[in-house]
């Protein structure tokens, strides 16, 4: 391997978050390796990209001109730090409060139900089992 083909490195997690950079060896449709101080007579006209999997071994290969470079995604990072409270609602609507009650009773003296009247002066029975 060339000195050229050393200084194209990718960076591989190690999973503690740090990275170690690992060489990129070019090689040809076949498979065989690139000297890019030489290139092998063929010249680079233009660079593509592909995107690789997390994990990926990253790839590079020279064919008719066109260097096609497979880059490994980055691997997935933790949660992050909450955010800021979010703001108070809107007040919610005004509730209703008991203002009166009036129990009903049997014969036998036992409460059987009753009415109670809302502070919005509305009227409502109930029944006690």
């Amino acid at each position: 391997m060339s000195d050229a083909t050393k200084v194209l490195q990718t960076g591989v997690d190690t999973g503690d978050g740090s990275t170690y950079p690992q060489p990129v060896v070019v090689v040809d449709a076949a498979g065989n390796p690139i000297d890019l101080t030489k290139a092998n007579g063929a010249a680079i006209t233009s660079v593509t990209a592909v995107a690789l999997a997390a994990g990926a071994a990253p790839t590079a290969s020279l064919a008719d001109g066109v260097l096609t470079l497979g880059i490994p995604a980055g691997a997935k990072g933790g949660n992050g730090d909450p955010g800021p409270a979010g703001k108070n609602g809107a007040p919610g609507a005004a509730g209703v409060g008991v203002k009166s009650i009036s129990l009903t009773k049997n014969s036998d003296n036992a409460i059987t139900g009753g009415t109670w009247v809302g502070t919005d002066d509305k009227s409502h029975a109930f029944t006690v089992a």
